[in-house]
């Protein structure tokens, strides 16, 4: 479980944010996929505000689902309660009794409609009856019986769900499907194409490490000819699997290049590898990387020529050579 009311990650199908300029088809591609993308927003926008009780989002994996919702509720300053993997109705039932007024984010729990107590849960949760003239949420009572006492509270929070596939075919699940919104969000190969290559534009940040714009339009590119030239469809979880592969090979700890690791994560099975590394080589490389950071700095302070001296003698971008030269001033400062 996670109670979050804080700001989502840092790779987005975006909101209202600075859009890279992309090419007249990969905009047009990319605006379409937003349009998609603002249908889900709207639906979390009414759980969030009360106006509606639930939404159920579904769709392959890697689309945007998820980010999108969690960060429409954060940027409604929404506090919300995330649930994944598995849960049982009495599991359901706590949940929504402990946070009554909150939003319950439900991600990827395709079993729960199994349990008749859940069915009965959300069925309950996600109807009621308004009051003329009350303001605020429409009020549900939700309760739980057994042979030797019954548990009961109003609801009057939301419940968001997410998953892969649609409701299962249950007669039982009709009655929950006619009280939210239902949606199924799926994007092209050409709009996921276009949303990578946006992405890609404003570089990433995972913690320390960071690629600039140019780095990760280099790995998107990489994924987006590898994955036409297997027919294979693309999601953004490559892309971000890719970034990974990238630094880590960047920063000499890995022993294959970042383009063999990236197509065998594509392909799903081991690929025909170029020459890889040892422990040894790896340090050897790391630390040639460094000699030749520190011989650039001491010969010119000229960036377009230090830039131009790094990339003819390392094959790495600018911001390696930086990030080696920052390394260089750590270890002097520790010395």
């Amino acid at each position: 479980m996670k109670k979050s009311s804080g700001k989502g990650g840092d790779v987005s199908p975006g909101h209202d944010e600075f859009v890279p300029k992309l090419e007249p088809r990969d905009q047009r591609h990319l605006e379409s996929l937003q349009r998609k993308f603002q249908l889900v927003r709207d639906y979390v926008g009414a759980v969030a505000t009360g106006r509606a009780t639930g939404a159920y989002v579904h769709g392959p994996g890697g689309c945007g689902k998820s980010y999108t919702i969690i960060t429409e509720l954060d940027r409604l300053e929404v506090p919300y309660r995330l649930f994944n993997s598995r849960m049982t109705g009495r599991g359901l039932y706590n949940s929504l009794e402990e946070a009554p007024d909150e939003i319950h984010l439900l991600e990827d729990m395709e079993q729960l409609f199994r349990d008749s107590g859940a069915r009965g849960v959300l069925r309950s949760a996600l109807w009621g009856s308004p009051r003329k003239g009350k303001p605020g949420p429409v009020e549900r009572p939700v309760t739980w019986c057994t042979y030797k006492m019954t548990h009961e509270f109003v609801f009057t929070g939301g419940i968001v769900m997410t998953a892969n596939r649609p409701f299962p075919e249950l007669p039982e699940l009709e009655a929950i499907k006619t009280r939210i919104a239902y949606t199924q969000l799926t994007a092209t190969d050409l709009e996921m194409t276009a949303l990578m290559r946006h992405v890609a534009a404003k570089g990433y940040v995972h913690g320390v490490d960071e690629m600039s714009p140019e780095e990760c339009g280099e790995v998107c590119e990489h994924i987006i000819r590898e994955c036409r030239g297997l027919n294979r469809a693309i999601d953004m979880r490559m892309l971000i699997n890719g970034f990974a592969d990238y630094i880590q090979w960047r920063e000499c700890l890995s022993g294959c290049e970042w383009k063999d690791v990236v197509a065998a994560r594509i392909k799903q099975r081991p690929t025909v590898l170029q020459r890889t590394q040892s422990l040894g080589e790896r340090a050897a490389r790391k630390q040639r990387e460094l000699e030749i950071a520190a011989a650039i700095d001491a010969e010119t302070s000229d960036r377009a020529t230090r830039r131009d001296r790094w990339v003819e003698q390392t094959g790495k971008s600018e911001q390696t050579l930086y990030r080696r030269l920052q390394e260089l001033g750590e270890k002097k400062s520790e010395n």
